[in-house]
């Protein structure tokens, strides 16, 4: 994904940041934003993305590929490539390999490793402004 399609999806996830935020401010509810922000990644990977880049995305097939490379990996390796793809080739096909790999335990890690990674992205985009 080129940085300029990054910059996209943090912008849409950053959208969804600021809606989240203010449903919780209507119902009262505190909660630091990093954890607002973990909760919107887990939304957006739960959702199917609403205008992927085709070029970008992954076909299924190559999903299912990337995934059966990976499960050679060790955890944090599985992690790491996870996290790479979804900065390089989009959140939507980093998903779609976590998926594949059929391992709730790699795809909630990936959430939160994730989560935390486009969340620095997050503020760096905000510093840019």
């Amino acid at each position: 994904m080129p940085e300029a399609g990054l910059h996209e999806e943090i912008k849409l996830l950053e959208e969804r940041l600021e809606a989240k935020k203010r449903e919780l401010a209507g119902s009262g509810e505190q909660k630091h934003e990093k954890e607002i922000f973990r909760e919107v990644i887990k939304d957006a990977a739960a959702s199917k993305p609403p205008a992927p880049l085709p070029q970008s995305q992954l076909a299924d097939d190559d999903a299912k590929q990337k995934a059966y490379e990976l499960q050679e990996k060790e955890h944090a390796e599985i992690i790491d490539s996870l996290v790479e793809l979804a900065l390089t080739k989009g959140l939507a096909s980093a998903i779609k390999v976590a998926e594949a790999m059929k391992n709730p335990h790699i795809l909630d890690e990936f959430h939160d490793t994730l989560a935390d990674k486009y969340y620095e992205k997050l503020l760096e985009s905000r510093k840019i402004r």
